[in-house]
C-alpha cells in the first residue's frame, strides 16, 4: 500500500491525516486546516525536549485530538474528533510511516531534492518545517512543480530564512535555490 493510499484510509472520527517523509515532503488527506501548524508545533516540542524515547505526541481539546509520531522515517499524524480509538490511531500512523512514498514524476524529484538539500544546508533543523510551510503557501505540486510555484517557493524560503540566518545568508540561499530550479 502506498503512502497516499494509506492516508486515504479513514478512521472513525478522522478529520485529516498527514505524513512527512525524511526529505520533508508532506502528503495529506482530508481537512488540511491546522496540519502544517500542528506538525510544526509537534516537531518543535520534539526538538526542544530531545528525548529519543519520546516519539508520539497527543494533544486533546474539547473540539478534538491531534496525534503525531516522529521517527527516522519521517512524521505522520491525524486530526480526530473527540474520544478517538487510540489503538486504531497508533496502527494507522505506524502503517503510514511504513508505507512507501508516492514519489514525484521523473525529473521533478531532482529539482525538489536540490531545493531540500540547499534549504537544509542553510536552515538546518528548521528546514523541514520551513519547506513544508512554504510548499503549501506556494501551492506547489511536488509531483509536477511549475516555474511560478518554484519561484514562490524560493521567495518564501528567503523570507523565512531572514530571521534564522540573517539577510545575507537568506539571499545567498535563495540565489542557490533559483540556480537549482532553472
Amino acid at each position: 500500500m502506498s503512502l497516499n493510499e494509506a492516508l486515504k484510509t479513514k478512521l472513525a472520527g478522522q478529520k485529516a491525516a498527514f505524513a512527512i517523509d525524511k526529505s520533508g515532503a508532506c502528503q495529506y488527506h482530508g481537512d488540511e486546516g491546522g496540519i502544517v501548524e500542528s506538525a510544526q508545533f509537534a516537531r518543535q516540542i520534539y526538538d526542544i525536549v530531545g528525548l529519543s524515547s519520546l516519539d508520539t505526541l497527543w494533544v486533546s481539546t474539547g473540539k478534538g485530538t491531534f496525534v503525531t509520531k516522529i521517527t527516522s522515517q519521517g512524521q505522520a499524524g491525524l486530526i480526530l474528533d473527540q474520544n478517538p480509538d487510540i489503538s486504531a490511531a497508533i496502527n494507522f500512523i505506524d502503517k503510514a510511516l511504513a508505507s512507501p512514498t508516492d514519489g514525484p514524476a521523473a525529473g521533478t524529484g531532482d529539482v525538489m531534492a536540490k531545493v531540500r538539500k540547499i534549504a537544509t544546508e542553510y536552515l538546518t533543523d528548521f528546514a523541514d518545517t520551513a519547506l513544508m510551510i512554504q510548499i503549501k503557501q506556494a501551492g506547489l505540486d511536488e509531483k509536477n512543480p511549475q516555474p511560478d510555484q518554484l519561484e514562490k517557493l524560493a521567495a518564501g524560503l528567503e523570507k523565512a530564512a531572514l530571521m534564522i540566518t540573517g539577510p545575507d545568508k537568506a539571499k545567498e540561499m535563495a540565489e542557490q535555490i533559483r540556480k537549482a530550479i532553472k
